[in-house]
């Protein structure tokens, strides 16, 4: 059993991870049988012999999945089930796995939302589905060796039971095959041949954006440009912050690119800016890599581990030290010597074996059964 509500229209790094497992795992396991839950927008997001799928109502990130899991669907004990997204129900009668991509909700929740509110309401939710998972799950999959450690610091009885599978890029993100072309057609997706920097990724607090913006405005020559694919409306404070910083004409803002676009116009950026105070991964520096676009970045200790020394690095927080990262792109061949680098480092991560990994920990899970005490399993 696989919850794949996260799969739906536009999708988030969490729905890219399972639409990979779904779309790969029924052929490696040809003789078992994958049960899908699946988001009424997209009831059936893959085909396969081997595959039912069920639509469900009740949101992944709702009561029902945290309070009454069981009442969801059929299970029985041999079965096994994966969360992917950070929670575990309760009153589950089988043996069960949960993917965690980080511990905000934990440590740093005030670095998950920006609204004082909203964030109150769901922290206890996520604090309580996280602390239950760390608990409960007979398998966790931290999704970096950073988040691993993570997980084992903050819950060292849950250490027997953590592996680790790292996430990957899709094949759509690949080099340019000719520069001009990809630079034509990323100038008409922006309406300016100027040249530009690139973030990626909604506008929460731990992305630090505001960090990318200031180190733009020291270090970025007059002619480039910032783009932010994200919703102007979700980069408010970017704008006042733009403003006062006096390079507002030289944003750009795409709210609507589809992946076709977005590998465009990572293959032409100068740079991808990834400034993040905390990160469990860091999918758009490894897509940036796989389209030859350099990367910089912050030194969280999830992106040094991706990028695997193939990008630059700036202290966490510090403006000064990422904008001076960005001036190094303009000496010598830094730029062409990150983007041979980058490629290379993008070969390393693979779906494919992401999900032969995960199928084996499905397999391990299924032989050490539910794990009712908060022990380790057998």
């Amino acid at each position: 059993m696989i919850d794949a509500r996260y799969v739906r229209g536009k999708e988030s790094g969490i729905g890219q991870y399972v639409r990979a497992l779904i779309e790969r795992l029924p052929a490696l396991a040809p003789t078992s049988s994958f049960r899908i839950w699946t988001h009424p927008e997209l009831p059936q997001p893959v085909l396969a012999s081997n595959i039912s799928c069920l639509p469900l109502a009740a949101p992944a990130d709702g009561l029902r999945t945290l309070l009454t899991p069981a009442g969801l669907d059929a299970l029985g004990p041999r079965d096994v089930i994966h969360f992917p997204f950070s929670l575990l129900g309760r009153g589950l009668p089988c043996a069960t796995i949960v993917t965690i991509h980080d511990l905000m909700w934990l440590e740093q929740p005030e670095l998950v939302d920006h609204r004082p509110w909203m964030r109150r309401l769901r922290q206890s939710f996520y604090q309580q589905g996280m602390r239950w998972a760390l608990a409960h799950a007979t398998r966790i999959i931290a999704v970096s060796e950073s988040t691993a450690e993570r997980i084992r610091a903050v819950a060292p009885r849950s250490s027997e039971r953590v592996r680790m599978t790292y996430n990957a890029a899709s094949s759509a993100f690949t080099p340019a095959e000719r520069m001009a072309d990809a630079a034509e057609k990323s100038a008409a997706i922006l309406g300016s041949a100027a040249p530009y920097y690139l973030v990626v990724g909604k506008n929460e607090p731990y992305k630090a954006h505001q960090i990318a913006l200031r180190a733009f405005a020291q270090a970025a020559q007059a002619d480039e440009l910032l783009v932010l694919v994200q919703r102007t409306g979700s980069g408010t404070g970017l704008l006042k912050l733009a403003e006062e910083l006096g390079v507002t004409r030289r944003l750009r803002w795409l709210p609507n690119l589809s992946a076709g676009e977005l590998v465009t116009v990572l293959q032409s950026a100068r740079a991808l800016l990834q400034p993040s105070i905390v990160e469990g991964f860091g999918i758009p520096a490894l897509e940036a890599m796989a389209c030859g676009c350099p990367v910089v970045a912050s030194d969280t200790p999830a992106l040094v581990e991706v990028l695997g020394g193939a990008g630059l690095h700036a202290k966490v927080g510090d403006a000064a030290a990422l904008a001076a990262a960005l001036a190094r792109l303009r000496e010598g061949t830094i730029r062409e010597s990150l983007r041979q680098k980058g490629l290379e480092r993008a070969r390393a991560f693979s779906w494919e074996r992401t999900a032969a990994d995960t199928l084996e920990i499905y397999r391990e899970a299924a032989g050490a059964g539910p794990n009712r005490t908060g022990k380790a399993p057998s």
